[in-house]
């Protein structure tokens, strides 16, 4: 795993790997910008060449990189506008502006379950990956219960901030792995390689993202939008 720390995380996951013990759900928690998502990406892309002949593994880790992987389908929060569903990206670029943040609704969880109703096409096992799943609407959480109690082949990676963020059924059919905020050494190498070392030069950023990379990157954003 190309994952900058987390070296619990990344040793729990591999030995699942190594084991061929693949639990059907894995909650992923911690704070913003410490590497949840990237970790879900590459464990993603582990899954669906765990068992692949070698010569296939690299147009598979291409194809779910690209986001284009049949067997791998991604959820994340959404506005309902006008009866469709937008992403928080999707509002931004048509210029729509809300106030509550979006929400996981319960149609995506619906297409999980159709999605894992079907067998995989070209890998062992399908993935699902659902982004800050602490948004879930009542609805959406009953029905990924559901979808819970028979994944059937596949795995599906919850990311939130906490385990106290879901509902405790969720969380008690999921293998939880936590994160951890990153040593000061670990969060400057993420900066450097993302290409933001500049953000170093300004401790105060630094000492507010406090072992967040993401969180530094944010808060440096918005201290460039205030007039000098």
């Amino acid at each position: 795993f190309s994952l900058i720390g987390q070296q619990q995380a990344i040793e729990l996951l591999q030995q699942a790997l190594k084991a061929n013990c693949i639990a059907p759900a894995y909650l992923f928690t911690g704070p913003l910008g410490i590497g949840r998502s990237l970790m879900a990406k590459s464990f993603t892309q582990e899954l669906i060449c765990h068992g692949v002949p070698p010569e296939q593994q690299a147009r598979y880790r291409q194809r779910a990189q690209d986001g284009n992987h049949p067997d791998v389908l991604s959820i994340l929060p959404t506005y309902l506008h006008q009866g469709q569903l937008l992403t928080a990206q999707e509002a931004e670029a048509q210029g729509l502006k809300r106030k509550a943040p979006p929400q996981i609704r319960i149609e995506p969880i619906r297409e999980i379950a159709h999605f894992l109703s079907h067998p995989p096409l070209e890998a062992c096992r399908s993935v699902v990956v659902i982004e800050e799943a602490q948004t879930m609407t009542e609805g959406a959480a009953n029905a990924l219960l559901k979808t819970l109690e028979e994944p059937g082949i596949a795995t599906l990676l919850l990311i939130a901030p906490s385990t106290d963020s879901l509902l405790p059924t969720l969380v008690s059919r999921c293998h939880t792995i936590p994160f951890y905020r990153l040593s000061q050494a670990e969060t400057a190498q993420v900066l450097e390689q993302k290409g933001h070392k500049h953000i170093l030069e300004h401790p105060e950023l630094m000492e507010i993202a406090q072992g967040s990379p993401g969180e530094a990157i944010i808060a440096y954003e918005l201290w460039q939008t205030i007039p000098e």
